[in-house]
Parts: C-alpha cells; sequence; structure tokens
C-alpha cells in the first residue's frame, strides 16, 4: 500500500466511482468483475491448497451498459488505476485492445471527476 495520501486505495477508488455515478443519476449500470487468482473460502483454513484462476486475465474491473431511451444498450469497461504510478500490464492491452477492435467502449479511469465526463460523452 502507498505511503502518499492522495492515493486512494483500489477498492475505495471503485466504490466512490459507483457512487458517483449513482450521483449524477447517470443512466449507466457497472459492476465489479473479480478476475485474478483466488483462495476458495473452504481452503482457506487448509494446509494445502491451490490458487484458482477467476476470468480472463487483463479484463477490466468494472463492465456495464449504457442505457439508452432511443437505442439498444452499449457495453461499457473500465480499467481503475488509483495509484498514478500504475501502468496497463500487457494482459489489459489485449483486452482494451479487444474492447476497442469489438466496438466496446474502453476506458482508464485514473481521476473520478475525469471519468463521469467521458460517461457523459457517451450519450451526446
Amino acid at each position: 500500500m502507498s505511503t502518499n495520501p492522495n492515493v486512494m486505495r483500489h477498492s475505495s477508488y471503485i466504490n466512490a466511482l459507483l457512487l458517483s455515478i449513482t450521483k449524477h443519476k447517470l443512466p449507466v449500470r457497472l459492476y465489479r468483475r473479480h478476475v485474478g487468482l483466488f483462495i476458495p473460502a473452504a481452503a482457506v483454513y487448509a494446509k494445502n491448497f491451490s490458487k484458482v484462476s477467476i476470468g480472463i486475465a487483463g479484463q477490466a474491473d468494472l463492465t456495464g451498459s449504457l442505457l439508452f431511451k432511443d437505442r439498444p444498450a452499449q457495453t461499457v469497461e473500465i480499467e481503475v488505476k488509483s495509484n498514478p504510478s500504475d501502468k496497463l500490464r500487457p494482459a489489459q492491452i489485449n483486452w482494451r485492445d479487444h474492447c476497442q477492435a469489438s466496438n466496446i467502449h474502453w476506458y482508464e479511469s485514473r481521476d473520478i471527476d475525469k471519468t463521469i465526463h467521458w460517461l457523459k460523452s457517451l450519450f451526446i
């Protein structure tokens, strides 16, 4: 964890972003995506356990839909980087490129206000 007081924890940033979207009453439904290696709950107290891989490497932290009144919903993906020094990993770059090639809105969020502005721009 960073000692910089201006750096928000990843999960806190995601919570603040989701709350901000709600406060702005944006017609966006976003969901946390759990990707990576996890220890199964049943194995937490076991001496020998293996981690389980969940999702596809590089998938964005948030996924969801933009809800339009006059056209079909569109998929949106947001990769959260709460620390200014964080960079996209190669798998995340591959996922971004896949989304862009598939006409899926993809955004790298480093600032909540800028992310809200980007989301609003998708409805213009």
